[in-house]
C-alpha cells in the first residue's frame, strides 16, 4: 500500500488539486458537524445512552417515528404512481409538446415551496377552497388543513417534480428497438412494458423513490404550516426541541435515528443503483419519441398538469383583498400589499438579503461544482463513483439534520446571523444540485478538442477558459440556475441559522403564515411566482436555441 499510494497520488495529481477544496469544505462544514450531532446525543444528563433511552421508551415519541416513515413511505408511493404516467407521456412526445410538459413539471419544481405551502393552507383551511366545492356537491364540508391526509397531499404535489426528473432520464435512455423487438415476436403492449420497459426504467424508479423518501422524512415545511401539533412529524420535533425545549442533546439523539432510517434505504440502494445521478440534463436537449397515445394517459396528464400548476395559481388572486384576510374568493380590490411588501422593512430587507446569499451560493456551489466536475473526467471509474458519491451526499441527508449540525457549529464560531453563514449553509445544499448538470455536460464533452488545443502550443488555463468553459456553458448555467434557486428557497436551514435581526424571503413568509394573517405574502408569492415563469420560459428558450 506504501507503494501504490504514492503512485496514486502522482498519477492522480491533477484531480486531487482540483477535489481539495470540496472535500475541505464538506469535511469542515458538513461532516464534522454531523459528527458533533452524532456526540451531542451521547452528552446528555443521562449518560451516554440515556437521551435514546428517553426517546425511544416515549410513546408520543415513538408514535411520531412512525408516523414520519409512514408519511414518507405513502408519499413515495403516491408520487411513483403519479409521475410514472407522467414521465411515460413525456418520453413519448417530442418537439413543443414535450417542451410543453417538461415546461410544467420545471416551473413546478423551481416555484417556492413557501408559495406553494401558502396555497395548500388557502386550500385546505376551513371555508376554503376545497371545503366549499364539498359544500357545494351537497357534502358536510371536508375540512384537511390539520389532517395527515392533507399533509400528503400538499408534500405529493411538492415531491412530484423530484420523482418524474429520474424517472423521465431513465426512460429517455431505452432502446426503443428492444421494444420493436418485442413486438416483432407477437409480445402485447403489456408484456413489452411488463418485461422491457418496467424493468429498464428501474433505477429511474428506485433513484426517484429514494430521493422522495428521503427528503420526505426530513421535510419540515408543510408539515410545520399544514399540519397540527397532534400530527407532527420527526422534523418538527427536531426544531421543537432546540427552539422550544432547548433540549440539544434529545434533538440530536431524534436527529440520529432520522439519519439511521434514511441511511438504511439509501446505502442498501447506492450499492446496486445510482440514486443521485443525472436527472435534468436529458430534459433540455432530448427530442423526445413521438407517436400517438392512448386518449386515457392525455387525460391523466392533464390532470397532473392541473395538480402541480393550479395551487400556484391561487395565491395570485389573495393578494388583491381590501382586507386583512385569506379568504377565498378575496373581497374587494387594492394593491397595498405590493406597495406594503416594498415599503416594508422585514419584507423588502428579507427579500434584499436573500437576493444576496442566493448571488453568493450560486457563484461558490458553480465554481466548486466545476472543480469537482473537472476531477471526475480525470478520474478512473472507480474513483468517479467516489467523488460522485461524495458531493452528492448531502443530498441524501434529511434537511433538518443539516441545519441541526450546521447550527451547532455555527453557535461556537458566531457565524449565525451573518451573511457568511448564510452562505455556507446554503452551498452545502446547493452543491448536489449545481454538480448534477455540470458533471452530466463534461462527461459529454469531447477530449479530441483539448487534444487539439495542446497540439496547438496552448496551455491548460488558455484551453480551459477559451475551449473548455465555452463548451460547457450551458450545463454551468443550468447548474447556477439550480444552486440560486435552492438558496433562495431554502427554509429549514435558514430558521436554524437565522434570527430576528437577518431573515430570508422564506423564513419572513414562513413566520407570516405561522403568526399573522397578512395578505403581502400573498403578494409576495404572486412575485415569486411570475419571476419563476419568467426563469423557466427564458431558460427553455435559451436552451432550445443553443441546441439548433
Amino acid at each position: 500500500m506504501s507503494s501504490g499510494s504514492p503512485n496514486f497520488i502522482s498519477r492522480n495529481r491533477g484531480m486531487l488539486m482540483l477535489m481539495a477544496p470540496i472535500v475541505a469544505f464538506l469535511a469542515l462544514f458538513f461532516a464534522w458537524p454531523v459528527v458533533l450531532v452524532l456526540g451531542n446525543s451521547f452528552g446528555g444528563d443521562g449518560g451516554p445512552i440515556g437521551e435514546y433511552i428517553e426517546f425511544f421508551t416515549s410513546n408520543t415519541y415513538v408514535r411520531i417515528v412512525f408516523r414520519t416513515i409512514f408519511v414518507a413511505l405513502l408519499v413515495t408511493a403516491l408520487c411513483l404512481l403519479i409521475g410514472y404516467p407522467y414521465a411515460y407521456l413525456m418520453v413519448r412526445t417530442k418537439g413543443k409538446m414535450l417542451a410543453f410538459l417538461t415546461g410544467v413539471v420545471l416551473l413546478s419544481f423551481f416555484t417556492s415551496v413557501m408559495v406553494r405551502s401558502f396555497a395548500w393552507i388557502v386550500m385546505l383551511q376551513r371555508n376554503g377552497i376545497i371545503d366549499r366545492i364539498a359544500q357545494w356537491l351537497g357534502f358536510d364540508g371536508l375540512v384537511l388543513r390539520g389532517s395527515t391526509t392533507g399533509v400528503t397531499i400538499a408534500m405529493v404535489q411538492v415531491m412530484l417534480p423530484f420523482m418524474i426528473f429520474p424517472l423521465y432520464s431513465a426512460m429517455a435512455g431505452i432502446d426503443t428497438r428492444l421494444e420493436r423487438a418485442s413486438t416483432s415476436l407477437g409480445a402485447t403492449k403489456w408484456t413489452t412494458f411488463r418485461d422491457i420497459w418496467f424493468p429498464l426504467s428501474m433505477p429511474g424508479v428506485i433513484g426517484g423513490s429514494v430521493i422522495v423518501f428521503v427528503t420526505s422524512l426530513g421535510f419540515y415545511v408543510i408539515p410545520g404550516l399544514v399540519g397540527s401539533p397532534s400530527n407532527q412529524l420527526l422534523s418538527h420535533l427536531i426544531y421543537s426541541l432546540i427552539n422550544t425545549v432547548l433540549n440539544v442533546p434529545l434533538a440530536s439523539a431524534a436527529s440520529v435515528v432520522m439519519l439511521l432510517i434514511a441511511l438504511l434505504v439509501v446505502l442498501p440502494t447506492m450499492m446496486r443503483y445510482d440514486v443521485t445521478g443525472s436527472t435534468t440534463s436529458r430534459f433540455a436537449s432530448d427530442e423526445g419519441r413521438g407517436g400517438k397515445q392512448s386518449i386515457w394517459l392525455w387525460i391523466f396528464g392533464a390532470l397532473v398538469i392541473a395538480l402541480l400548476l393550479v395551487p400556484g395559481l391561487v395565491v395570485i388572486p389573495l393578494s388583491f383583498p381590501e382586507n386583512r384576510s385569506f379568504a377565498f374568493p378575496p373581497q374587494g380590490f387594492s394593491w397595498q400589499w405590493y406597495a406594503n411588501f416594498f415599503s416594508s422593512r422585514q419584507w423588502w430587507g428579507a427579500f434584499i438579503t436573500s437576493i444576496q446569499v442566493a448571488v453568493l451560493v450560486t457563484f461558490t456551489s458553480t465554481v466548486l461544482a466545476v472543480f469537482a466536475g473537472l476531477a471526475l473526467r480525470r478520474s478512473s471509474t472507480r474513483v468517479r463513483t467516489v467523488i460522485r458519491a461524495l458531493v452528492l451526499t448531502p443530498r441524501i441527508v434529511p434537511g433538518v439534520i443539516i441545519a441541526l449540525a450546521v447550527y451547532g457549529l455555527f453557535l461556537d464560531w458566531r457565524l449565525n446571523i451573518t451573511i457568511t453563514g448564510f452562505v455556507i449553509a446554503h452551498t452545502i445544499m446547493a452543491l448536489p444540485f449545481a454538480f448534477i448538470p455540470i458533471a452530466a455536460t463534461l462527461e459529454q464533452f469531447d477530449t479530441r478538442f483539448e487534444q487539439a488545443a495542446a497540439s496547438l502550443g496552448a496551455s491548460r488555463l488558455t484551453t480551459f477558459f477559451q475551449i473548455i468553459l465555452p463548451l460547457i456553458s450551458t450545463g454551468m448555467m443550468t447548474g447556477a440556475l439550480f444552486a440560486f434557486v435552492i438558496s433562495f428557497d431554502e427554509v429549514v436551514v435558514s430558521l436554524f441559522v437565522g434570527g430576528v435581526g437577518m431573515r430570508t424571503l422564506p423564513v419572513q413568509m414562513y413566520n407570516s403564515i405561522a403568526n399573522d394573517i397578512d395578505p403581502t405574502i400573498a403578494a409576495a408569492s404572486t412575485m415569486l411566482l411570475l419571476l419563476t415563469a419568467f426563469i423557466v420560459i427564458a431558460s427553455t428558450i435559451f436552451t432550445q436555441r443553443r441546441a439548433r
